[in-house]
């Protein structure tokens, strides 16, 4: 540690002087320090180390400048960012209050008016910062400073230029972005696009914990976690909290739906809602007017496929044969040629499953004999995912690609497909299936079929020619 703070000085010396560690979180450790040219205190944040090597000196650096010229009173604006002596890190200014954080943590359950300002706020920053194309993906307590009446986002951008500056190299140690308790089901399946409805779901936790004092889903390990992300409906808020107003109570667990597509679809349309809400002389919320609002209590699960299904199944598949083009693709030709990669087994519970069901849909997709498919032990060299998917493309020779993942709760399973070019990452068709997998052999010939029926239809092949060419492993 102390080897550590020399270096740290050695290297930011003529720059900031650093008081105190603060805290450290996933990403960086934070340190109060000093402004040497400004004379002032600000936010020192260190990436981790092994971050650092990941992303390179010049790329994170590169990628952050963006938030520097966001200007918006709840967003935490950022002062410098670059690389000294091996140390990649970013400035932002040094609040003086406390993280939303560490309030929840002394009082456990905030004031509803203070819950919903705070919301208001938060969702204000985000709309700001989504039409401008950025995502935050890492909302939580412990990014929203409290100063005064006021909230105040932190750390916008970082994990979107962590992201773009790290891409498959965040894997090899051990970096996902974002914080279990916080993470959208869609980033809970490692999926590809995130959104900015990602945000709106995490903003989503951050209200249901504010009101009701705890979480929505606890459990002892972050695979679990994510799992409940995925596949488990939150408890509706008013049965732990009986004061919170409909129209707050409805806002809140429709940011929570599992389907991106039934949240809102944009900050602003929550902003708008959370405006609607004014306090009472007694302390409760009402609506100032009675423009209707769908109620959203979470029932059981819909069997409706939707993208982005926790499975984290991400599938890219060209299309190829006959006249199907793809703009940008794969090279920018015909789609002749493509390869399924290794399924991935996100709740590491079905490895013989995963490896069977890739050789079935790899035999499959080649019996439809519109495009040529590469082998499976070709694509099998590829399976611990360190690769880029479009230099796996590079050294096969392929337009596009087949990814697909499989995850598992008890005996219901999810496999989630979408078909893609793997440099343009344009999708072409995606599903989801879920299926109880007591009777794995059969789970699996149906999901195989529906899948080759898929990638047909993509091809522009009759769907019969996946029912009767080899879709039957």
């Amino acid at each position: 540690m102390a080897d550590q703070q020399s270096r740290l000085d050695a290297a930011f010396g003529d720059q900031y002087t650093i008081t105190r560690e603060v805290g450290a979180g996933g990403m960086a450790t934070v340190y109060l320090a000093h402004d040497v040219k400004h004379d002032r205190q600000v936010a020192l944040k260190v990436l981790r180390p092994e971050l650092a090597a990941a992303l390179g000196s010049d790329r994170f650096p590169r990628e952050i400048r963006i938030v520097a010229k966001f200007q918006h009173p709840h967003i935490l604006g950022l002062y410098d960012s670059g690389e000294t002596q091996g140390f990649l890190y970013y400035v932002m200014p040094f609040v003086d209050g406390e993280s939303l954080a560490e309030r929840l943590a002394r009082e456990k359950q905030l004031p509803i008016t203070d819950a919903t300002r705070i919301l208001r706020e938060v969702a204000d920053a985000l709309a700001y910062a989504h039409q401008r194309g950025v995502v935050h993906r890492d909302i939580k307590p412990g990014n929203v400073m409290l100063s005064g009446r006021h909230a105040t986002v932190t750390d916008f951008g970082v994990a979107k230029a962590v992201a773009a500056a790290g891409g498959d190299n965040l894997t090899t140690v051990g970096m996902a972005v974002g914080t279990p308790h916080y993470m959208s089901p869609e980033q809970a399946m490692a999926q590809g696009d995130i959104d900015a409805r990602a945000d709106i779901y995490s903003l989503g936790i951050v209200g249901y914990e504010m009101l009701a004092g705890r979480l929505p889903f606890a459990a002892e390990t972050p695979q679990a976690i994510l799992s409940a992300h995925v596949m488990t409906p939150p408890t509706d808020i008013r049965e732990l909290r009986p004061g919170v107003p409909d129209v707050l109570a409805e806002a809140i667990m429709r940011c929570l739906a599992k389907n991106p597509a039934d949240r809102w679809q944009t900050a602003d349309e929550l902003v708008t809602q959370l405006e609607s809400i004014a306090s009472t002389p007694s302390g409760g919320m009402t609506p100032t007017h009675t423009r209707p609002v769908k109620g959203v209590r979470p029932g059981p699960m819909s069997r409706r496929p939707w993208i982005a299904a926790a499975v984290g199944a991400v599938v890219v598949l060209g299309g190829g044969g006959g006249a199907l083009m793809l703009a940008g693709g794969g090279g920018g030709g015909r789609i002749e040629r493509v390869g399924v990669l290794p399924i991935r087994d996100i709740s590491g519970q079905d490895s013989v499953f995963v490896r069977a069901m890739h050789d079935a849909l790899t035999t499959a997709i080649a019996q439809l004999g519109t495009v040529g498919v590469a082998s499976g032990s070709d694509m099998m060299r590829y399976a611990d995912g360190a690769t880029a998917d479009r230099e796996v493309a590079r050294q096969l020779n392929l337009d596009a690609l087949v990814i697909a993942s499989v995850f598992r709760a008890g005996s219901v399973m999810r496999i989630t497909v979408q078909f893609s070019d793997p440099v343009t990452t344009r999708s072409l068709w995606s599903d989801t299936y879920e299926r109880d997998v007591s009777d794995v052999l059969a789970a699996q010939g149906d999901i195989v079929r529906r899948i080759a029926s898929g990638v047909a239809g993509a091809l522009g092949a009759p769907a019969s020619v996946a029912t009767n060419n080899g879709a039957n492993p």
